[in-house]
């Protein structure tokens, strides 16, 4: 007979038992809400790593390997955020560097840190990855932002950082702005405030106290899924009226305009001690302005003290706040904050800094430019497919092509709505979508059949089929009779050959490449099977250019003659992936796209001259690729990214 007393603890401990199963419960259900466990890990980690960076007057955060959501459409689900031995942020890991590398230093604050950008577009790697395309030289970037630093905390970095990669840097670039502003607003002083109370008196037991609690519901907050969504909710939407401190956005410190002006006094003392202090160690300073995704009365002042400094002690400055009001849409460079770059934002302002930073430099660009501006312009309302930055929205689409007469330019435009194949008319401006689907990716490689035909790829699903369209009155049929066989990215060769690349899904195997008369007959292989060819082009004289991943990464091949029983050959073997060949109509220049660094860029080489070693033509920070010769060679077009979506641009090649 079991006692009242046992009883009484048996009910006690089965309450308790389903109480700890309702939080578990609780604690599951909270986590699996709007992917609350992701969210709350991450901003764990975020918090107590990658946001202070804690230097301690000495040294950053070492060895993190972190990665994080990214928020940002388009690119990577993930973004890694990594520090070096002596808590430098990293750039991507397949970059090496020669021995006689020259570091650039940067210090500056978050917007420096750049951890909301992938880190192969975080300006810090970046600049000087573009500034070693732009000179033919070697450079890398010492990422020595620190979220939450004013100019003081980086001189103190600078200073006391036990690196000797620190005092070896040949340049040290500065952009410190926001957070001196928010020091100057909060404080009115760098300086912290002197206490009266001890840590033995009453005030001292309490802010200890205040202390000790905020750091364990921290702790409870960032290490349970309840009481994240619980606290998320109640900062939400029972938020208080008044907070202690300024939310770090622009908008935010607008409403405190004119404060921190009223001690722009130390902050230009603060970066003339920065800057003596680098030129004492016989390095280069190199001042940058703050740019913002709007306007603000006190960055402007604060921006002009840069200006004003960089001026009277002879130090280069980078201009980045000037630069960008040339900018109709500035704010798609920036998050919600208007203060930090997206990868959009980083990848301009990467560009922009390589060009400063060029001047330093006695030296002959490494990018091939054009000798003559010979070629008509191409112009789309008004806006040059030639002269206009892809931080100007003229021509959205990709796979641009010229008709016989270049009179007009072929090309698809997918967004994530719809999907269209329409012509650029060069003399009048105007487009003309002559296919469209309302689903988008669906039509894509358009390339010219004829004056009246185009052939294109039409997907669905994981099929592809190779349709031919006469546009003029609207009548599509196939290709190939064979609908078992698939394909994709087709080029028309001499006489009218089709070219592409083609596939059977019961096969399961990679895509060779084929040819085809227009007359019916059967498809012929061209490449073994075994790796995957992709994008054949055929010149005149019948050679056929083509990826393939034979080596490991897709590589540029040529088969001489362009039959099935020719032996490929490697044309530019390079530790760089390679896409999109074009040879020009004469065969006497190729073009293709090569990554490097994370972004790719369009080599040129001229078979007619002495050196065939290829040379980067157009290398900005975002993606250049899908290059094509007009018929005359005039004219190589391409598309690339930007933060409108992707651009078509042209180049002039005339001599």
């Amino acid at each position: 007979m079991i006692s009242d007393q046992a009883k009484i603890w048996m009910f006690r401990a089965v309450m308790i038992a389903i109480l700890i199963s309702a939080v578990v419960l609780a604690e599951f259900a909270a986590g699996r809400f709007q992917n609350v466990n992701t969210i709350r890990s991450e901003t764990k980690r975020f918090v107590t790593e990658a946001v202070p960076l804690i230097t301690y007057t000495q040294r950053l955060q070492p060895d993190l390997k972190d990665e994080f959501i990214n928020e940002q459409s388009g690119y990577e689900a993930r973004r890694l955020f990594r520090t070096d031995s002596h808590g430098f942020v990293l750039g991507p890991k397949d970059v090496t560097y020669s021995k006689s590398t020259t570091s650039i230093l940067f210090l500056g604050g978050s917007t420096t840190e750049n951890n909301e950008v992938d880190e192969q577009y975080r300006f810090p790697f970046l600049a000087p990855f573009q500034l070693s395309k732009l000179t033919g030289q070697s450079f890398d970037g010492l990422n020595a932002g620190v979220r939450g630093h004013t100019s003081y905390e980086s001189l103190n970095l600078y200073l006391n950082h036990p690196s000797p990669r620190i005092q070896e840097a040949a340049i040290v670039v500065v952009m410190h702005n926001i957070n001196d502003r928010l020091r100057l607003t909060l404080n009115e002083s760098y300086r912290s405030p002197f206490l009266n109370s001890s840590d033995s008196s009453v005030e001292g037991v309490q802010e200890a106290a205040k202390g000790l609690s905020y750091s364990t519901w921290e702790w409870a907050r960032l290490s349970s899924n309840l009481l994240f969504l619980l606290d998320t909710a109640v900062d939400k939407f029972i938020r208080p009226e008044e907070v202690d401190g300024i939310a770090v956005n622009e908008r935010a410190l607008d409403a405190y305009s004119g404060v921190a002006l009223r001690r722009v006094n130390e902050y230009e003392q603060s970066i003339r001690n920065l800057i003596a202090i680098i030129k004492a160690n016989r390095q280069i300073p190199v001042l940058m302005t703050q740019p913002l995704g709007r306007d603000s009365t006190d960055q402007a002042e604060f921006n002009n003290v840069i200006r004003r400094i960089a001026d009277e002690e002879s130090v280069a400055l980078i201009d980045l706040s000037s630069a960008i009001e040339g900018l109709s849409e500035r704010q798609a460079l920036f998050y919600d904050d208007d203060i930090h770059f997206n990868n959009a934002g980083s990848k301009w302002a990467s560009d922009e800094i390589a060009k400063g930073l060029v001047k330093l430099f006695d030296t002959e660009t490494a990018v091939s430019k054009p000798t003559s501006r010979a070629c008509p312009d191409i112009l789309v309302n008004k806006k040059s497919l030639i002269s206009n930055s892809l931080y100007r929205d003229v021509l959205n689409g990709r796979y641009p092509s010229f008709d016989s007469a270049e009179k007009r330019i072929l090309f698809q435009k997918n967004t994530s709505e719809q999907s269209e194949i329409s012509v650029l008319d060069v003399e009048t401006g105007t487009v003309q979508t002559i296919a469209a689907s309302r689903v988008p990716v669906v039509l894509e490689h358009p390339t010219w059949l004829d004056d009246k035909r185009v052939l294109f790829t039409e997907r669905a699903g994981e099929d592809r089929r190779l349709v031919i369209l006469e546009f003029e009155v609207n009548v599509k049929a196939p290709l190939l009779k064979d609908q078992e066989l698939q394909g994709a990215i087709a080029n028309v060769g001499p006489n009218g050959v089709v070219y592409f690349a083609g596939y059977r899904h019961r096969d399961q195997g990679p895509p060779i490449l084929y040819k085809v008369q227009l007359d019916g007959r059967s498809p012929v292989p061209l490449t073994k099977t075994g790796n995957e060819s992709w994008r054949p082009f055929v010149a005149a004289s019948g050679d056929l250019y083509y990826i393939n991943n034979e080596s490991g990464r897709y590589q540029i091949y040529v088969k001489r003659g362009g039959d099935s029983s020719t032996a490929q050959m490697q044309l530019f073997p390079s530790d760089h992936e390679q896409w999109d060949p074009a040879i020009s109509n004469d065969g006497r220049m190729l073009a293709f796209a090569q990554r490097e660094g994370g972004n790719f860029d369009i080599y040129l080489s001229r078979f007619g001259k002495a050196e065939k070693k290829p040379v980067r033509l157009v290398g900005s920070a975002e993606d250049e690729w899908d290059p094509r010769f007009s018929p005359s060679g005039r004219y190589l077009l391409y598309a690339a990214t930007s933060p409108y979506g992707d651009q078509i641009r042209a180049v002039c090649l005339d001599e």
